[in-house]
């Protein structure tokens, strides 16, 4: 698919996930309120344009350690499993309600939807999971999704919202993935790289790791680009502090970088989305 094909595409897409990183919500509080003043204005233009909208987002840790203010009991909390589960459950309720405060300004009610891999591999848990989104989105209702970091072990992880994000499009069908982060996209030599058709080895070897307080970098934004591509899913990467970034990036597709789709849309069965979180388990898609 050519350049202005797909800006096209872009301009027209009907359902968006839309990625957070835990960035955009762990710095001062001027930073994280002007960051979702832009956000919720950007999400309202797309639902005033009738268009379909999924939040990924991480930040529950991120929130929870910011209660340390008030907590001296968790000053020193640390990064092992049962720290960070302790962290993610206390501050995953008030991540979703800065969201709901900010949202509501807009008349825009949210949901929020938590789910590890073994919501998806066991049972009737991804049909109900599918079904729910459906729903949620036929009402009008904007999804907040993140894993379920509390109960989440290393070896039962998607390893991070990035991988989330891309499994969360495949579900609900959409039409781009769209990853808000802290840089101006794919970097080569010290360039931003608008448009990478195709993801290879040379990509990935100059991708960095996590600079900031999530768990991934632009490696797992690039695999998780790749897993979309096979289903004809662009994914733009671009700086969410870039003012009203999400709006002006799906309208003129001039910021970040756009890793291009194969053009061939394509549904994902239960089977396939099932294999590639087995392969990302088995370090086919691992940071």
């Amino acid at each position: 698919m050519n350049r202005s094909d797909l800006d096209e595409k872009i301009r027209n897409a009907n359902t968006v996930v839309i990625k957070i990183g835990s960035a955009r919500l762990s710095g001062s509080e001027e930073e994280v309120n002007d960051f979702l003043f832009q956000l919720v204005a950007d999400v309202r233009h797309l639902r005033d344009q009738g268009k379909k909208v999924v939040v990924v987002s991480s930040g529950a840790i991120a929130r929870g350690r910011k209660m340390s203010e008030t907590l001296p009991a968790i000053v020193n909390a640390g990064d092992s499993l049962s720290e960070k589960q302790a962290l993610a459950a206390m501050g995953q309720n008030r991540l979703v309600n800065l969201y709901d405060s900010f949202f509501s300004k807009v008349n825009l009610p949210i949901a929020q939807i938590l789910f590890g891999v073994l919501d998806l591999e066991t049972g009737e848990g991804f049909k109900n999971l599918k079904n729910t989104f459906r729903q949620l989105l036929d009402w009008g209702i904007l999804p907040i999704v993140n894993e379920n970091d509390s109960v989440a072990t290393e070896e039962l992880k998607f390893g991070d919202n990035d991988v989330l994000s891309a499994v969360v499009s495949l579900i609900v069908e959409a039409d781009i993935l769209v990853i808000l982060t802290g840089v101006s996209g794919f970097l080569r030599e010290g360039k931003t790289v608008s448009y990478l058709p195709e993801v290879g080895s040379e990509e990935l070897a100059n991708a960095g790791g996590p600079s900031g307080p999530g768990t991934g970098g632009m490696y797992t934004k690039l695999k998780a680009a790749t897993i979309l591509k096979e289903a004809g899913i662009p994914t733009g990467i671009i700086d969410g502090a870039e003012k009203n970034c999400v709006r002006r990036f799906l309208e003129e597709n001039r910021l970040g970088t756009l890793v291009g789709g194969n053009g061939k849309n394509r549904s994902y069965s239960e089977e396939e989305i099932k294999s590639i979180l087995q392969s990302k388990r088995n370090g086919g898609t691992s940071r």
